[in-house]
C-alpha cells in the first residue's frame, strides 16, 4: 500500500512537472490554445478507466523501469538545459515530454505492472495532442496543407468560371489576391478535429476499426471544412473586393467549426448504429454450433 502511495505521488510530481512546461506554449501559442483542455479530457478518459482497472497485476522487473527512466535523463536534461541558456521553444518542451512520459512508463509498471500501463495507455498517449511540434515536424505539415488548399481552391475557381493561379501559397485572382497563411492552411480546425475524434471514438466504440474510421472522418470533415471556407472567402474577394474579408473572415471560421462539430455528431451517431449491428449479428461458427 505504501509503495503503490509513493508511486502515485512520483507520478503526480512528474505530471505536474511535465504539464507546467506546456502551458507556457498553450498561453503563448495560438495553434495550441486548445492545450488547456486536453488534460481534462484525459483525466475523464482516466475517471471512466478507473473502476475496470487491473485488481491484480504483475510488477515489471526492476532493470526494465530502471531501462526506461535511464533512456529518458536524457531527454530531459537536454531540454531542461536548452530552456535555461537559451529559451523556451517547441522542440525543448517535445524533448521533455518525451523524457516526462518515459518516466510514467517506468512508474507504472515499478508500481503496479504491465496491465495497468495498457489499461491507462490511451489517457497517457493523449496528451501528446497538447505538446507543440518542433519546426521540423510542424513546418512541413503546415506548408503540405497550404499547398494542398491553394491548388484545390485555384483549381475549383477556374472550373466556376473565376480566372485564378497559384504563385506559392497566394491565389491571384482578377484585380486582387487572396494569401493562405498558417490558420488558413486549416492546421488548427485539424488539430481540434483530432482531439475530439480521438475523445469521442475512444468513449463510444468498443472496436479499434470503427475509433479509426471515426478519425479518418473528423481529419476529412476538417480539412474539408477548410477547403470550403477558403474558397467562398475567395469567390467573395472576387465579386465584392478584399474588404469582404474583414467583415466574414472570423464568421465563416466559426460557421465551419459549427459544422465540423455537427458532423462529428452525425456520423458518431451512424458508426454506433453500424457497430451495434455488427454485434447483434451471430457469427457463422455460432449458428452451425447452435
Amino acid at each position: 500500500m505504501a509503495a503503490t502511495r509513493m508511486t502515485g505521488l512520483f507520478i503526480g510530481v512528474v505530471l505536474t512537472w511535465w504539464l507546467y512546461d506546456l502551458q507556457f506554449h498553450w498561453r503563448e501559442l495560438q495553434e495550441y490554445h486548445y492545450g488547456w483542455v486536453v488534460p481534462a479530457l484525459a483525466g475523464y478518459i482516466v475517471l471512466v478507466r478507473w473502476e475496470g482497472r487491473p485488481t491484480r497485476d504483475a510488477i515489471a522487473p526492476f532493470w526494465v523501469s530502471m531501462c526506461l527512466a535511464g533512456v529518458g535523463i536524457p531527454f530531459v536534461v537536454v531540454a531542461e538545459l536548452y530552456k535555461r541558456a537559451i529559451t523556451h521553444t517547441p522542440a525543448s518542451s517535445f524533448c521533455l515530454s518525451i523524457g516526462c512520459f518515459l518516466f510514467l512508463l517506468a512508474l507504472i509498471l515499478w508500481g503496479r505492472g504491465h496491465r495497468t500501463l495498457l489499461h491507462f495507455l490511451f489517457p497517457l498517449c493523449f496528451l501528446f495532442l497538447a505538446v507543440p511540434l518542433p519546426g521540423i515536424l510542424w513546418n512541413p505539415i503546415v506548408m503540405v496543407l497550404r499547398e494542398i488548399i491553394t491548388r484545390l481552391d485555384v483549381e475549383c475557381l477556374n472550373l466556376i468560371g473565376i480566372p485564378a493561379f497559384q504563385q506559392v501559397n497566394v491565389i491571384q485572382l482578377p484585380g486582387s489576391a487572396v494569401g493562405v497563411n498558417d490558420a488558413c492552411s486549416g492546421v488548427r480546425s485539424l488539430q481540434s478535429s483530432v482531439m475530439v475524434s480521438l475523445f469521442i471514438g475512444y468513449l463510444s466504440f468498443s472496436k479499434i476499426r470503427f475509433r479509426a474510421l471515426f478519425l479518418v472522418i473528423g481529419i476529412s470533415i476538417a480539412l474539408f471544412g477548410n477547403f470550403t471556407r477558403s474558397l467562398v472567402l475567395s469567390i467573395a474577394v472576387h465579386r465584392h473586393g478584399l474588404t469582404v474579408l474583414d467583415r466574414f473572415h472570423d464568421a465563416a471560421g466559426w460557421a465551419i467549426l459549427i459544422s465540423t462539430l455537427i458532423g462529428l455528431m452525425v456520423s458518431v451517431s451512424l458508426l454506433k448504429r453500424f457497430e451495434s449491428m455488427g454485434t447483434r449479428i451471430p457469427d457463422r461458427r455460432t449458428l452451425e454450433e447452435a
